[in-house]
């Protein structure tokens, strides 16, 4: 059995988004991603097929030309090759999970 426990694998930078691999296998990548208030990552598209998943605070998420608010309890689906960014507009620390099925290096 392996448990992985999201608060001891969070990452916070001043400087730059905060950022840890929970899971590399071939067909499953799984990384946590932290923000403090005002970070982002820029857009680019995406390099697999991505489920977003907040574990606590809130963030603004662009896919294409749709933005949403999202916080915990949802999941947030985005297709291989979509733009989208991700920014922490909230005056409260955010952390996700960026979940990637299958493995970037298995997408061709």
């Amino acid at each position: 059995m392996n448990i992985i426990d999201l608060k001891e694998n969070e990452v916070f930078k001043k400087e730059e988004r905060g950022f840890n691999n929970l899971v590399d296998e071939n067909h499953l990548q799984i990384n946590q991603v932290s923000f403090e208030p005002g970070q982002q990552v820029p857009h680019h598209n995406a390099n697999s097929n991505v489920t977003l998943m907040v574990v606590h605070g809130e963030g603004t998420f662009q896919i294409g030309n749709e933005v949403t608010k999202m916080g915990p309890g949802k999941l947030l689906r985005v297709p291989f090759q979509s733009p989208m960014s991700i920014r922490n507009e909230s005056k409260e620390k955010l952390a996700f999970l960026v979940i990637k099925t299958p493995h970037p290096s298995q997408m061709k």
